[in-house]
């Protein structure tokens, strides 16, 4: 576990602790009219501190929100800009690069009882909805069940479903909580008290605080809530310091100060609005984008890097570089192999030996995109080891491809090739590009593939949907994937286990499941000492390179460009891995 502080307020932290580590501070003026603090600076330190208040900052993203409701988004771009208008129990601290996580609805983290097994959260006094209504531990509970027990699971985490249900009780099989209520978890989420919420959790779980930080968190009235549906992600109720003006699926979200937020409510200043309104505007073509932020005509992306195309212009012109950062990300770009279209392991281990990853890592920005990855768990991850499992070799891609057709010949087609598509996200030219490299480098060797392009939005329910998969032959899909805490349950827990497979909307697309896999997470979870579970997540990287159900490609750098007017820019590695929007001013 990571331990956990309290912090200040932003104020003074931003103001006062931090103000004599910024290295010095851009003129007056927008966009690239004006030089910024310097290259690389905002993952080690917060740059031009400020408490001024006022303005409109201008946000813009390629992407659209793959939803804007709590229980169902997972997209980082999406958690982070939830923050501005949203409270989970738990979340990160404002700090560069930071990783610790404090009490945000909640007063402070869980207190564990009955070995682990019992968790208490207290709720700080006056906390409200936009609407006035104050939070109750009831609205927190409903949050929790309506995402995890309900339709809406499959296309969000599902770590409460999997830890918070009773090993082989039928009641929660097919538990729909909008039709079938929800008082089988009377016992589970203890809400009797409003101010406190009580989990009995079937086995204890260390890292239980780490799923607070979840958006499944952050309270849902149930009245507001119809459960048909999309409904609530299309005007989700504000407990933040922000909320949504209006929304325009695809096109733009506006925010404005929420004038019922209660700042008493808040004492660590988690939540601070500086600017009147943030404008978002999604679903600008990723050229148009990199024009907008070189430009000043925006501030900052939700969370993508610019395009490789604009890196050698960044880095170039000395203005434009001193706006810039380019920092190590806890993410990496994989690429899963269906095992279900592709059940026989030699080929899927052709597959890593033919992917010349090379090739894949210039488009994806060469030193300035990250470096070549040998396996899943990335340096970040506490125990991580990298070793390597696969080299490029094109006469050991053929060699597995030929044992694979002797084996299993009714997976090659009638001309002797195994053929599939390879799918990349709408608008993301960088990963269409290292698709479209992939593709190269398997035809070359006997394959037979084509690339196929989803929709960001969507992209789980096309590549996490078996049937779907299975049926349009999606053998692999390309993905950015962060940890969703910096440890390896964080990290490999939705992304290679039975866990992270749904009947739509998995988050697991290679379907891989397991028994090894699985039991080794079982043994790390169970086990209290931190290296023991180290190793096993260790353990269970070697696994899922054994069985080729993915393949790495790149420990990520992520170049990001930021406006020289925006105050308090942070990147915040391991909450969201983006600028840090919820404490964003303007000079």
């Amino acid at each position: 576990m990571i331990p956990r502080h309290s912090i200040r307020a932003l104020a003074a932290a931003a103001a006062i602790a931090l103000a004599a580590t910024a290295c010095g501070s851009s003129s007056a003026g927008g966009g690239a009219a004006a030089a910024g603090p310097g290259f690389d600076l905002a993952s080690k330190q917060v740059l031009n501190p400020s408490t001024k208040t006022g303005g409109t900052i201008n946000l813009v993203s390629s992407q659209s929100f793959d939803s804007l409701d709590p229980g169902v988004t997972y997209a980082a771009q999406t958690w982070n800009l939830y923050r501005t208008f949203a409270r989970p129990m738990m979340a990160y601290q404002h700090t560069p690069g930071g990783n610790q996580i404090v009490g945000d609805l909640a007063t402070g983290p869980g207190v564990q009882s009955n070995g682990g097994r019992t968790w208490t959260y207290t709720l700080r006094d006056n906390a409200t909805f936009e609407d006035g209504k104050t939070i109750t531990s009831a609205d927190v509970r409903w949050a929790i069940e309506r995402s995890n027990w309900s339709t809406l699971i499959g296309n969000g985490p599902t770590y409460f479903r999997n830890i918070l249900t009773p090993p082989g009780d039928p009641k929660f099989k097919d538990l729909d909580v909008y039709k079938d209520g929800d008082t089988a978890f009377d016992k589970i989420i203890v809400t009797t008290d409003p101010k406190k919420i009580v989990f009995n959790l079937p086995q204890a779980f260390g890292e239980f605080d780490y799923v607070m930080t979840l958006l499944q968190t952050a309270p849902v009235e149930k009245d507001k809530d119809t459960g048909s549906g999309d409904a609530y992600g299309k005007r989700p109720i504000s407990t933040g310091a922000y909320k949504i003006q209006s929304y325009s699926a695809g096109k733009e979200l506006k925010l404005v100060r929420n004038d019922a937020y209660n700042a008493q409510s808040d004492p660590d200043h988690m939540h601070v609005a500086l600017a009147d309104t943030i404008d978002v505007q999604l679903g600008v073509d990723s050229a148009e984008r990199d024009q907008r932020l070189l430009t000043g005509q925006a501030d900052a992306d939700l969370g993508s890097a610019l395009t490789v195309a604009n890196h050698a212009k960044v880095l170039q012109d000395p203005v434009l570089k001193s706006q810039t950062d380019d920092a190590a990300d806890s993410s990496g770009t994989y690429a899963s192999i269906n095992t279900q279209l592709i059940p026989n392991v030699d080929c899927r281990q052709a597959i890593e030996f033919a992917i010349d990853k090379s090739t894949v890592l210039n488009q994806l920005g060469g030193q300035w995109g990250g470096k070549i990855a040998t396996n899943l768990l990335p340096d970040s991850i506490p125990g991580a080891v990298q070793f390597p499992t696969y080299d490029y070799s094109a006469p050991k891609a053929q060699a597995a491809l030929a044992k694979c057709k002797a084996a299993s010949p009714t997976l090659f087609d009638g001309d002797g090739k195994l053929s599939f598509k390879i799918a990349a996200q709408v608008n993301a030219p960088d990963l269409q590009n290292a698709a479209t490299a992939i593709q190269a480098s398997l035809n070359t060797v006997g394959f037979d593939t084509e690339v196929k392009l989803y929709p960001f939005g969507q992209y789980s329910q096309y590549c996490g949907n078996q049937d779907y998969a299975r049926a349009h032959k999606l053998g692999m899909c390309l993905v950015n994937w962060g940890p969703d805490w910096l440890t390896g349950y964080g990290m490999l827990d939705q992304l290679v286990t039975k866990n992270g497979i749904a009947a739509t909307g998995s988050q697991n697309y290679a379907f891989l499941n397991d028994s090894i896999v699985n039991d080794l997470e079982k043994h790390a979870l169970a086990s209290a000492e931190a290296t023991t579970q180290q190793q096993d997540w260790v353990k269970m990287d070697h696994r899922v390179m054994d069985l080729a159900a993915y393949v790495p490609l790149i420990q990520r750098h992520v170049m990001r460009f930021r406006s020289s007017r925006l105050t308090n820019v942070m990147i915040d590695q391991a909450g969201s891995g983006g600028y840090d929007l919820s404490v964003l001013g303007l000079k």
